[in-house]
């Protein structure tokens, strides 16, 4: 794998190819050769770099030592209804009808059980990654990928390594500097990771001259595999559209499951019965960093909120406690973060 310093330096993360998993996170796809991997610098916009921002924000907390890294901007809030805007402002992911998506959307149908399941876990993360996608200038649906990655599972696990909504590989991990150690594994975090997915979808969708389906095509088989099949074909005067080109099995079959999963979400007939719950009033994430190492069963405690949700929001802390060395950094709903805030502050006055 070849990725220029000045990515590394500016993102500090980034994603591997996806692979093509079948909602219930039990069959996971190889990764591409490091050859098909990015040789280009990838640049963070600055509406992909807002989801964690690494510097203070003006809440004059530095007395405190408290900084809250992310920048509060409209799509943090996330007052709309995410299903409903899955349903009502698809891009691009309804505009194709071959049998392979028909084939796809019939085998989710004779077995919603696994999505079903994998609706609570989307209940929480889903409405943040919409509004992330929408602020990025990305297609809403492709809030639907983790569906068909981990099953919206930010704990989900591959047998090759992978781990986390966006199941990135230890390798590209280490690679692009996603932190991870016996504490923390950035990979599960859920900031960071759509961060990283933002990231990689929006530089390859620049490399594909913004066609979304070798796009995707290219974020799960990598994008060496799918330009050479391009070129192979342009050479023989064939159709360089994904449907024309000869690519793997995987990437064949994976790009079909997203689109007939954006069909199921677009038609109530298809989601009435998966009980999708109102998301109108989703939590507000905020990060934070604490000046000292603080359990999650403590920071729960002092932001009176729940300690399974608290954990749900921090899945990249392995021990459920920040490291020693910090960052002390910890996701929170909006109102919870200013209860820790406040009871910091009180601590800190005493």
């Amino acid at each position: 794998m070849t990725i220029s310093t000045s990515w590394l330096s500016k993102s500090a993360m980034s994603l591997g190819a996806m692979c093509t998993l079948v909602l219930a996170a039990a069959a996971f796809c190889p990764r591409p050769a490091a050859a098909d991997l990015p040789t280009e610098p990838i640049s963070l916009s600055k509406a992909t770099a807002l989801g964690d921002a690494d510097y203070a924000r003006a809440w004059n907390l530095g007395r405190l030592g408290v900084t809250p890294t992310e920048d509060q901007s409209d799509h943090d809030k996330a007052t709309f209804d995410a299903w409903k805007v899955l349903s009502t402002r698809m891009d691009f992911a309804l505009n194709y009808h071959q049998p392979a998506v028909d084939d796809s959307l019939r085998r989710y149908l004779e077995n919603p059980a696994a999505l079903k399941n994998a609706i609570p876990h989307a209940e929480l993360y889903l409405p943040y990654i919409t509004g992330r996608m929408i602020a990025s200038d990305l297609p809403p649906e492709l809030a639907l990928l983790p569906f068909v990655e981990s099953a919206y599972n930010p704990s989900a696990r591959s047998p090759n390594g992978a781990s986390g909504l966006w199941q990135i590989t230890p390798a590209t991990a280490d690679l692009l500097g996603l932190k991870r150690n016996r504490w923390y594994d950035g990979r599960d975090d859920i900031i960071r990771s759509t961060d990283a997915a933002i990231a990689y979808l929006s530089y390859l969708n620049r490399k594909f001259d913004g066609d979304w389906l070798l796009s995707l095509a290219a974020y799960n088989s990598g994008e060496g595999t799918v330009a050479r099949a391009v070129s192979a074909n342009h050479a023989h005067g064939k159709n360089t559209d994904f449907w024309a080109l000869n690519l793997p099995h995987q990437a064949r079959s994976f790009v079909p499951k997203f689109l007939a999963l954006a069909r199921i979400f677009q038609d109530a007939d298809h989601t009435q019965h998966l009980e999708l719950a109102s998301a109108a009033e989703p939590p507000e994430f905020k990060a934070l960093i604490l000046p000292r190492q603080i359990t999650l069963a403590r920071a729960a405690q002092l932001a009176d909120i729940d300690y399974e949700l608290i954990k749900r929001l921090n899945t990249g802390l392995k021990r459920g406690v920040t490291p020693p060395e910090g960052p002390h950094r910890l996701v929170l709903p909006d109102a919870a973060a200013e209860r820790l805030l406040a009871a910091v502050a009180a601590t800190q006055a005493q």
